[in-house]
């Protein structure tokens, strides 16, 4: 094996470039000519994706963009329950234009109104069921508002959270 050979298969064996190699051929296999920029950050490698028609990646509700993380992640660190030098491994979290950020903002707001009406009607509230990162979200922003608690209920895909007023006496 060549000098280089050797050098290339060490930089793919990083989880931040094997990630991008994996997404890379994904997105290809899939038929769309994109970009795949990574950003290293604190808690977490962001893969950003950039095509001319970034909805194809987001998918309804960010289903695609979901599946492509979960896949990019489970390939990345199959068969690793650490990352180098036995550190926690990294989250992947793959995203497009944007999507991630906008979709927990809104989120925020739909827990801000929502807290909103529970506090005026006093009566508790469900929400609708959604995945724990979605219902993690919703808890941290309201985890400050006094006015109300958050928990949530179920089982499986029929977990939600509740927002309940809390009782001033």
């Amino acid at each position: 094996m060549s000098e280089t050979q050797q050098s290339s298969e060490a930089a793919t064996d990083e989880p931040r470039d094997k990630a991008k190699g994996v997404l890379a051929e994904i997105i290809s296999k899939m038929g769309i000519e994109a970009e795949i920029v990574v950003h290293d950050e604190d808690d977490r490698f962001r893969l950003e994706i950039q095509c001319e028609d970034p909805e194809r990646v987001v998918g309804r509700r960010g289903q695609v963009l979901d599946a492509l993380q979960h896949l990019v992640g489970k390939i990345v660190f199959r068969g690793r329950s650490l990352g180098e030098g036995g550190a926690p491994k990294k989250p992947i979290v793959v995203d497009a234009d944007g999507y991630r950020e906008r979709h927990a903002e809104r989120l925020r707001g739909i827990a801000e109104r929502s807290a909103e009406k529970v506090i005026e009607t006093k009566l508790p509230m469900a929400m609708d069921p959604m995945t724990p990162h979605d219902r993690r979200i919703m808890h941290m922003a309201l985890a400050d508002n006094p006015g109300v608690e958050t928990r949530s209920e179920g089982e499986g895909e029929d977990r939600h959270m509740l927002i309940v007023p809390v009782s001033v006496e």
